[in-house]
C-alpha cells in the first residue's frame, strides 16, 4: 500500500472532522437557555460537516483504490 503524503493529510482531516462532527453533536444537545441565544444554529454546522466528511472520505477511497470517482451522467443527456 502506498502511504503518499496526500494519503495521510486526508487521512488526518477525516479525523479531524470526526472529533469535529462529535464535538458539535455535544454542543447540539446541550439546553438552550434563553438568556443566552446562540448565534450559530449547531444543525447548520453539522451538515455542513457530514458534507465535508463525505467529499473527504470519497477522496480517500478514490486514493487508495487509485481510481477517481466519476458522477454517473443521465442517459438522455450527452
Amino acid at each position: 500500500m502506498n502511504f503518499s503524503p496526500e494519503l495521510m493529510i486526508s487521512v488526518g482531516l477525516l479525523v479531524v472532522e470526526v472529533v469535529l462532527i462529535l464535538l458539535c453533536r455535544q454542543w447540539a444537545k446541550k439546553p438552550i437557555d434563553p438568556l443566552k441565544p446562540r448565534l450559530v444554529n449547531p444543525t447548520i454546522v453539522l451538515f455542513l460537516l457530514a458534507v465535508a466528511f463525505l467529499a473527504t472520505a470519497a477522496h480517500v477511497v478514490s486514493l487508495i483504490t487509485g481510481v477517481q470517482l466519476k458522477p454517473r451522467r443521465m442517459k438522455g443527456m450527452q
